[in-house]
Order: structure tokens, then sequence, then C-alpha cells
């Protein structure tokens, strides 16, 4: 052991086997026992380095609070614990489609890297390399997914009295991200409704709709016959991005694409009975292969039914009500007073698109 005249406590440690480590030797405050801690290996800090530590640890050991910190830290929850709590009392409260969403974030890319880590210990370079590898990938939404998950994790955990700040506070990295743009010819829209043919009965009718109907994926896939009343398909707001409940007039073209209804079952789309089918990157990518069309994604439907609309010069509003969007005739003091659903105008949008593509389907 060969002591430090600088940092009283300070050492290096030499074992039998040569390995030398920097070490800090002392009795904490308030404990009657020497006590040491590990610094790090002579191979990997220079001296300074090690002594830089030391002069911290030091502080620690001669607060007058440190027994008390030490049993703070002792019952501080690591990451997984911390996620596992967040989950029940927190992104409960958050829209199904969320929070499995959240969960599945989560597990896939956070929780192996972090999840035995103490919240004390936690910081931010941790994350960094979590998201990093991501990134370098080529994954930028999902590395800010992962970022935005565990931010928010620790925000909670913060709130929670775990922590006294959240250490990814205000060093979000730049993710690069860039806003899809694709719209769809309506010769592509054919191309895929045709391709639908190779898919399942309830795959084949989910997509067809989400094609006829603006809906959001997740909306549309939770369908139940119960929610199909006299032509309009009504989505509650537990379901809706904007928790805003939305109505949506289904033409009888568009009635012609459900799937045949299942008596053991309220689920519109669904293969086993028990529940809903998925509508991913599995069924995206086969209708690729099938039709030719390539780089598109379920949601660009709503920006070409969008695009379309506005190119036959439909109002902007009734678009946007069909979008469930929220334009500047309902938001602020506007949305206060204008409760309006437009419904004879929005089943005529909904007309005239289901018409533009029954048209080209036919001449296709």
């Amino acid at each position: 052991m060969l002591r430090d005249q600088d940092v009283s406590g300070f050492a290096v440690r030499k074992m039998a086997s040569g390995v030398a480590t920097f070490i800090f030797e002392r009795r904490p405050k308030g404990t009657g026992r020497l006590k040491q801690e590990t610094i790090g290996r002579c191979d990997h800090l220079s001296v300074d380095q090690a002594r830089s530590k030391a002069r911290v640890v030091a502080a620690e050991f001669s607060s007058p609070d440190y027994i008390s910190s030490q049993q703070i830290h002792a019952n501080m929850p690591t990451f997984a614990e911390a996620v596992d709590q967040y989950v029940a009392l927190e992104l409960s409260r958050k829209k199904l489609s969320y929070q499995k969403k959240t969960i599945g974030t989560l597990r896939r890319y956070a929780l192996g890297r972090l999840g035995e880590i103490s919240l004390s210990s936690l910081r931010r370079q941790h994350v960094v390399a979590v998201v990093q590898a991501i990134m370098s990938d080529g994954k930028n939404p999902t590395a800010e997914m992962v970022w935005t998950s565990i931010s928010n994790v620790l925000n909670w955990a913060r709130l929670a009295g775990h922590m006294e700040i959240n250490p990814l506070f205000g060093h979000k990295p730049a993710f690069h991200l860039r806003p899809r743009e694709r719209t769809l010819s309506l010769d592509e829209v054919c191309r895929i409704w045709e391709a639908t043919n190779s898919l399942s009965e309830p795959q084949k009718a989910i997509v067809r709709l989400l094609i006829l109907m603006p809906f959001r994926k997740e909306e549309l896939r939770l369908l139940t016959w119960p929610e199909i009343e006299t032509s309009w398909v009504n989505i509650p707001a537990t379901r809706t991005k904007n928790s805003d409940p939305i109505s949506l007039y289904m033409t009888e073209f568009a009635y012609c694409q459900l799937p045949e209804r299942r008596n053991e079952t309220n689920l519109v789309f669904s293969a086993s009975g028990t529940q809903a089918i998925a509508v991913g990157t599995k069924i995206n990518r086969k209708l690729e292969m099938v039709s030719g069309v390539s780089n598109w994604v379920f949601h660009d439907f709503r920006r070409t039914f969008s695009t379309s609309m506005h190119e036959c010069d439909a109002q902007h509003h009734i678009i946007e009500a069909c979008l469930n969007h929220k334009d500047g005739t309902k938001v602020g003091v506007a949305g206060v007073y204008n409760r309006a659903t437009y419904r004879s105008l929005v089943q005529q949008v909904m007309q005239q698109w289901s018409n533009a593509v029954e048209d080209a389907i036919g001449r296709s």
C-alpha cells in the first residue's frame, strides 16, 4: 500500500498478482470503522484523475449526512425497478397503444443495458451509449423514441423522490429526423389494393379500409362491430391520438370490404376470435413485394387522402375533420365555441374519395 501525501486516505494498492489499483480508505463521519472504496485501476486512470476522484469521495466521507445518504442509496431502486413502478403508477393512465409501444421500447432497447443500474448511479453517458448504438444502424426515429421513453421514466422517478434531477434533461441528442412526405398515386393505390388478395381475409379487409377511410392504424385495428352504426364508424376517444372521438362515413363500397362477421367475437379484424390481428411490417413487406410499390407505410394512406382531396378542392377544415386533426377553427378559444362535427360535409368528402378509389380500381 502506497499512501498519498496530498489527499489523506488516497492510496495505491498493489496485489500479489501485480494488479495496482487506486483506492480511498478512511473512517466515514458518524461511523466506527474504516471503509475502503475502489477508485480505479492504475492502468486506466492517471494519478491526477484518481486524486480528483479521491477528493470527491473524501468530501462524501466527511459529510455529516453520510449515514443518511448511504441509507437512501441502499434503498434506491434500479432502473428496472423504476420501470416497473412507472408502468404501474403512471403509464397505466395512458392509452393502451401508447402503453404497449413504450413498454416494448424499454424492454427491447433499455432494460438489458440499464436494468441493473441503480438510479443513483445512472448517468447520461449510460443512455447515450444505448441510443448511439441504435443511431449507428441508421435508426434515428427509434433512437429518439428510446431516449424519450427512458427520460420519461427518469422524470417520473424525480417526481417520485428517487432522484434529485433527471440526468437527461436539457441534453437531448440531435437525431436527424426527417418527416415523411410520401404520397401515393392512384395507380400505386390500385396496385396495393390488388396485392391485398395475397393476404388473409381480415388482413385484406383492414388494408382496404385503411385506404378508403383515413383512420390511424391502431384506431381501426381494434374496431368492434358495435362501433359500426348505420353507415358510420365511431371510434371512441380512448383510442384516438388526440383523445377526441371521431366518426367517419362508410360508403357502400367501403362496407363491402368488411370481413364476414364471426359469432364468437365482436372484433371486426380477428383471426383467432380473441385478439385483433397485427398490422405491421410483415404485411407491409408482403404487399410491397406483390405490388411492386416500395417505400411506403400505412400512415401514408392518410397523407394520400388529404393530398388528393385538397387537389379536388374539398374544404380544408373538412379534410382535417376527417383526419381528426385540430385546425385553426378547433383550437384555442375558437375550439371552445366551435363544436361542429360537419357530419354532412364529412360524408360528402368520404364519398368523393371512395368514388375516386373505386373508379381507379375499375380502370386498372
